[in-house]
């Protein structure tokens, strides 16, 4: 299997694999999808999506290591930080043509705080 992302081929077929895992995961594309338009710490996004907090963590890993989300943080007025994340992601779509794979994903820009 030869893989290609974004048309251009590449040695690390476990991204790829990974890429479509990810897409293949309910939650991973409900983290995706929820974080999309805006930051969201991982509490919010457990608290929107039904996902159990500790599933939700274990998908942003997974996410995050990807490439696929990104991390910012912030400081509550009690103190505490909480880590923020963003899909990098607006759009993933896969095509297979013999022993080819092709990932194309569009990205998402950053959502800058004021």
């Amino acid at each position: 299997m030869q893989a290609v992302l974004n048309g251009i081929p590449i040695e690390q077929k476990e991204r790829v694999e990974g890429v479509l895992e990810a897409m293949s995961n309910k939650y991973s594309r409900e983290i995706l999808t929820i974080t999309r338009d805006s930051q969201k710490p991982a509490y919010k996004i457990a608290e929107e999506t039904g996902i159990p907090i500790s599933t939700v963590y274990r998908r942003v890993q997974k996410l995050r290591d990807l490439g696929l989300l990104r991390t910012s943080g912030e400081i509550t007025l009690e103190g505490k930080r909480h880590a923020l994340y963003q899909s990098k992601v607006k759009a993933i779509s896969s095509t297979m043509a013999g022993e080819f794979i092709n990932v194309e994903i569009t990205p998402n820009p950053p959502i800058m705080l004021p």
